[in-house]
This record gives C-alpha cells, structure tokens and sequence, in this order.
C-alpha cells in the first residue's frame, strides 16, 4: 500500500472515531535530513528515512513526527515533538515576495540528537521558502504555501556522569550515565500536496494527522516510540 493511500485510509479511521476538528487548513511537509560537519553521539538517520512537518496554520506552529535511533537497540523509531515551534509567512522587503519560515529553538528541553536525558540540551531548527500564491490545500481551503523550503538543524548537550580510568562510563557514585551529543544537518522541507489535500479535506487536527503519518512509517518498518532507554547500558 502506497503511503497516500494508507494516509487516506487512516484519515477515514480518524474521522469516524471523532479525531477531526473543523479548523482552517494544516499544511504538510516531508522532512529529509543530511548531516553537515563534525558530529559526536548525533543521530537522525541520514537519507533512508523521511520525517514529516504539520503546520497549524490558526495557530501559526508547527510540530513534527520524525525518526531517531534508539541508542540502547540502535533501531530506528518514530517520535512527535521532537522539532516544534512557530511558523509564519511574512513579505521580502528586498523583493516584496512572500516567504515562510518555520523555526525554534529552546535549552533545557528532552528532544534532540539521540534522545538523551539532560537539563542542558539545546535545539535550534529553522527552514525558509519562497511561497507561490493562492494553492489549493483542500477542504475548501486556499494560501499561501512554499513549496520548498530549506535549512537546518543544530543540536548538542553535555554528558553527565563520569568515566573510569579506562575510559568507559562508571556508576561509581552515579545512578545513571548519559553521553552527550552534538552536530548539525541539512534539512529540505518538500510541501505534500495530496497529503495535506486529504488532512483538510477530512477535517484533521495536528495530532490526528502526525499519528496517520505515524502509520505511514510504520509501514514502512518504523517502530513506534516505546520510551526507550537514554544510553547505552554503562560499564562499571
């Protein structure tokens, strides 16, 4: 089963439980990350995976469901949240266009890299494009949308706990060991058309839209999150 038509199947299931909600319009991109640079404990998967952006555009955010790797099995996962913040469109005063910018950035937040546990982590993610105008999104719906946009991400925290004289993690004095992570990817943002066309036109809200997309990576061998452990098990 192709991923527009599971889309369109578990929009159908959406709907009939009651997860739609009349709202003006989502819009949906396809997430696809490169790495750039030097990174350490860093890990989006790089090309084999995509991930998805959904705009809310009521509300002006945007939130995502992308794949990590699970750094105790180092299989991949699907997760929500983990790239969220404000999106707006706003006009060029260079050349009078209109662009979209998605973007956030927070410290001290538990989504990034590999999903370690640390009160020091930072996230910063933007992405930018030229909007064409009056595109039909569904539902009845019409806006402004880019249909490409590109940027970045950059993230990093520091370890906690300490290491042995060999060099590996200890649990002496600790309870817990968490690698820190850092590095930064490339990110293109490709608009869904037929996708956000199906969203709309039944009604969906974010939530029910990521957990469809969800499906659709897990159709394609994703796991779901399951709260998988920090780090890899430490060696005394």
């Amino acid at each position: 089963m192709n991923r527009h038509f599971l889309f369109v199947a578990v929009l159908a299931i959406a709907f009939l439980l009651g997860g739609a909600s009349v709202q003006a319009g989502i819009l949906i991109y396809e997430l696809s990350f490169k790495n750039s640079g030097q990174s350490v404990n860093y890990s989006f998967i790089e090309d084999e995976f995509p991930g998805y952006l959904v705009v809310d555009q009521t509300a002006s955010t945007f939130s995502s469901v992308v794949v990590l790797i699970d750094p105790t099995t180092f299989l991949p996962y699907s997760t929500t949240g983990v790239l969220s913040g404000a999106y707006m469109t706003m006009l060029s005063a260079s050349d009078n266009n209109i662009v979209a910018v998605a973007y956030s950035a927070s410290g001290g937040s538990s989504a990034s890299g590999n999903i370690t546990t640390s009160s020091s982590e930072n996230v910063a993610f933007q992405v930018i494009g030229a909007t064409d105008n009056d595109v039909s999104i569904g539902g009845g719906n019409s806006t402004f949308v880019a249909k490409n946009m590109t940027g970045f991400i950059l993230a990093s925290a520091a370890q906690s706990g300490n290491l042995t004289a060999g060099g590996t993690p200890s649990t002496s004095g600790n309870s817990t060991f968490t690698y820190g992570f850092g590095g930064s990817s490339k990110v293109t943002a490709k608009y869904q058309s037929d996708l956000t066309k199906d969203a709309n036109s039944n009604k969906l809200d974010v939530p029910a839209a990521l957990a469809a997309l969800t499906k659709i990576l897990q159709n394609n061998g994703i796991s779901p999150e399951a709260t998988p452990a920090p780090t890899p098990s430490p060696t005394p």
